[in-house]
């Protein structure tokens, strides 16, 4: 499913995200979106680690498959300070001007996500680039 929040102003496609947790639905989000990162001229995969800093993620894989697809992509993990996983990514989705943000979209019973919360729903009610997501 792709998301477009209701202030997108540019069509562009310069720089897709990918935030990678290493689970099914975000590899689903990421074959589905194959052919939108093929046209990105920069694809950056994007991992939230603790609060220690430590990367909780390995992308190095995933880097090697979007190679075997012609697409060149980085991997950088970002460390999740104080905030959420949702914020992590859209503020760096911002700092790097992204104009895509492709995930795994995951849902939760609904007393897990009011306790624990949830980042799909963040991302979806505070996204400020389109989303590419996929279950």
């Amino acid at each position: 499913m792709l998301i477009v929040p209701c202030r997108q102003t540019s069509s562009q496609l310069a720089t897709a995200l990918v935030a990678w947790d290493e689970g099914r639905p975000a590899a689903r989000a990421v074959a589905d979106a194959l052919p939108l990162l093929a046209m990105a001229a920069r694809v950056e995969i994007v991992t939230v680690g603790d609060l220690r800093g430590d990367p909780s993620r390995d992308s190095r894989q995933l880097v090697r498959h979007l190679a075997s697809h012609g697409i060149e992509a980085h991997a950088t993990n970002l460390t999740r300070d104080q905030g959420s996983v949702a914020g992590t990514l859209l503020s760096h989705a911002v700092d790097v001007q992204a104009d895509l943000l492709v995930m795994g979209g995951y849902g939760h019973s609904r007393l897990r996500e009011i306790v624990l919360g949830g980042t799909t729903r963040r991302i979806l009610q505070t996204m400020t680039v389109p989303v590419m997501m996929a279950h």
